[in-house]
């Protein structure tokens, strides 16, 4: 693991006083020659050198923040995972820095280097990236992770997820099993390794009910015209249920990859005259608390989200207190089904 460079690196490598490398690194108007000024730059910069911005005037203090990166707060996945978050930091007198990256990698990448230069050692990281290259370059700076509700693959890191593939595959033979055959499975962008896996559940169940496989009940958008205030998964929804409605409801049932996915479905088909469960069953996934209270009640995939985010914190907290853990480990929570009254049997043509 590399040691982040200090002040007292970057003044050793120029050939200056500790007092001069830092006034020269954080006061541009400090009197001395343009080439001892350079000097001092480029060490910092082969050292990779950042300003610890958050340091204490007392000797021996300890700051206990942890950072949270999410892609969407609007996902009330997170709203959860949050809840579970603060309540095992606050038991501990931690406090969290939330970074919601709007959906967006280059703000991600942005919230990471901040939380590196606020000298933030642990955090827990829900990324929009499956390149492993970003975390392994802070892990060699240091900095501890607990990767939340995903895998990457070359990483070696603690973390939570989810069998989602299980899940999809359960929801789908579910359908299959109340006489549905023609099941469209409805999703954001397959950018992310949980959609992936919830796809190939999904393709898992009709293999084994063999129901071939159709293209064109795969339903894969991302609504138009969001903004950093839109929920993206009910407004896709409602994208998918509108398509759905032009190809002439060609399925008699949807799989959805979120419980927000699936209430912009059926919102959109039951203003268009379409009866849910009676023309078409929706499956939602994640059973959020909104999923219960929604009309009709949402039938969904369990994700226990509160419980995702306490685990992730208690990892956390283990890292940070065990500086050479004996391996990295990797938690995943399994399935189950809450029928609810989103499915039934298709009509009898």
């Amino acid at each position: 693991m590399e040691k982040q460079a200090t002040i007292r690196d970057v003044a050793k490598l120029a050939g200056v006083s500790l007092a001069t490398a830092s006034r020269v690194l954080n006061d541009n108007n400090y009197p001395v020659s343009v080439q001892l000024r350079q000097r001092v730059k480029d060490a910092a910069q082969r050292l990779d050198y950042v300003p610890n911005t958050m340091a204490r005037s007392l000797k021996g203090d300890v700051r206990k923040d942890i950072g949270l990166v999410i892609p969407s707060i609007s996902n009330q996945f997170y709203h959860q995972a949050i809840q579970g978050i603060t309540d095992v930091l606050g038991q501990n007198q931690y406090s969290l820095i939330l970074c919601n990256t709007i959906r967006n990698l280059p703000q991600e990448e942005k919230y990471l280097r901040q939380l590196y230069e606020r000298q933030v050692k642990g955090v827990i990281l829900s990324s929009m990236s499956d390149n492993p290259d970003m975390v392994n370059e802070y892990i060699k700076k240091g900095m501890k992770f607990v990767l939340l509700d995903q895998k990457l693959v070359g990483v070696d890191s603690a973390g939570i997820n989810f069998d989602t593939r299980a899940g999809a595959r359960m929801a789908t033979e579910y359908l299959i099993s109340r006489g549905h055959r023609e099941i469209a499975f409805a999703t954001l962008p397959m950018t992310r390794k949980t959609r992936l896996e919830t796809h190939k559940g999904y393709l898992d169940a009709l293999r084994s009910a063999e129901i071939p496989y159709r293209e064109d009940l795969i339903y894969e958008k991302l609504a138009d015209g969001l903004d950093a205030y839109s929920d993206p998964e009910l407004e896709t929804g409602r994208c998918i249920a509108q398509a759905f409605l032009e190809d002439g409801c060609p399925a008699t049932a949807f799989v959805c990859i979120n419980d927000m996915l699936a209430i912009g479905v059926i919102k959109t088909l039951l203003q268009n005259g379409v009866k849910v469960p009676e023309d078409v069953s929706v499956f939602g996934f994640d059973d959020i608390p909104f999923a219960s209270t929604f009309l009709p009640s949402l039938s969904t995939v369990h994700y226990p989200a509160v419980e995702s985010g306490r685990f992730a914190a208690y990892m956390m907290l283990d890292l940070l207190r065990n500086e050479k853990p004996e391996m990295s480990v990797v938690m995943q929570l399994t399935p189950s089904l809450v029928i609810r009254d989103t499915v039934a049997e298709p009509r009898k043509v």
